[in-house]
């Protein structure tokens, strides 16, 4: 097991910035409505707090590391 990093600064009410291996990520909203932005792309998350019960939905997602279309996807056949 590898040694992780993370951590959370509450820049104002319902705006936080996460930093850890993976990138700075953002996070606008309340707790249990709120929009993730991050090198992975924008995500919506909205659930009840404390219950364990919630939606998360990709708004927009990277295709491939460049950000690019990935050049090696299958096409559809006939």
């Amino acid at each position: 097991m590898g040694l992780r990093f993370r951590r959370v600064l509450r820049l104002a009410p319902g705006l936080r910035i996460r930093l850890d291996g993976q990138g700075p990520t953002l996070s606008i909203g309340p707790r249990g409505a709120n929009l993730n932005v991050s090198r992975r792309g924008i995500h919506s998350h909205a659930g009840i707090p404390g219950s364990g019960i919630y939606h998360r939905q990709a708004l927009w997602k990277r295709t491939s590391r460049t950000g690019k279309a990935d050049k090696h996807r299958k096409k559809p056949g006939p």
